[in-house]
C-alpha cells in the first residue's frame, strides 16, 4: 500500500503534523524519527544536505510513496509578506501562493544578493530526490522571518506549522 510522505527537518516542525494526523512513531534502524498512520509517513531528517539525502534514500528504498511533501519554514526577502504565509515553490497550486526559493547550506545573514523571494536549507535536496523517485511532490514553505531578526523560537515555529495545516491538508 502506498503512503504519502511528509518530510520535515526538525521535531518542532513535525510535532503539529504528528498531532493533527495522529501519527505513531515507527521503530526503525535508519537513525531517523519516522511517524506513520495508514495513509501518511512522516520523516524528520535533520537539516544538512547529507542527512536529507540519506533519509529520503532510505524512505524511497523501503516504502511505497505515492506523493511527497516537504513542509518547513523559510526566510523571506520581502517584509511586506506576513509571517505564516504559505507558498508552494515547485508548482502552481490553486489556492496557494507561488514563489521561487533558494536553498543554502549555511544561513544567509542578508538578502542583498538574493534573486528569489524565499530561502531555506532543504528544498533543493528534497526536490532532487523526489525527481529521481516520484512525480507527484510539493515543496511547501511557511514564511518565518525576514533575515533581519533572530531566528524564530520553537514556539513560533510550532504555531506557524500548526496554523498552516488547514491550508495544505486538502492536497493530501
Amino acid at each position: 500500500m502506498s503512503q504519502i510522505l511528509i518530510h520535515t527537518t526538525s521535531i518542532i516542525e513535525a510535532k503539529p503534523i504528528i498531532d493533527f494526523f495522529n501519527l505513531k512513531e515507527l521503530k526503525t534502524t535508519c537513525g531517523n524519527n519516522i511517524y506513520s498512520n495508514d495513509d501518511i509517513l512522516l520523516i524528520i531528517s535533520g537539516v544538512s544536505k547529507d542527512l536529507i539525502i540519506n533519509s529520503l534514500d532510505y524512505i524511497f528504498k523501503n516504502y511505497s510513496i505515492s506523493k511527497a511533501f516537504d513542509l518547513s519554514i523559510a526566510s523571506c526577502s520581502d517584509g511586506s509578506i506576513a509571517l505564516g504565509t504559505l507558498f508552494c515553490t515547485n508548482r502552481f497550486v490553486g489556492g496557494l501562493n507561488f514563489a521561487n526559493i533558494t536553498t543554502v547550506e549555511k544561513k544567509l545573514e542578508t538578502d542583498e544578493n538574493l534573486d528569489t523571494l524565499l530561502v531555506d536549507k532543504q528544498a533543493l535536496f528534497f526536490s532532487q530526490k523526489c525527481k529521481e523517485n516520484i512525480k507527484d511532490y510539493y515543496v511547501l514553505k511557511i514564511v518565518s522571518d525576514y533575515f533581519d531578526e533572530i531566528e524564530p523560537t520553537n514556539e513560533k515555529i510550532f504555531e506557524l506549522i500548526n496554523n498552516s495545516i488547514s491550508k495544505w491538508k486538502k492536497l493530501i
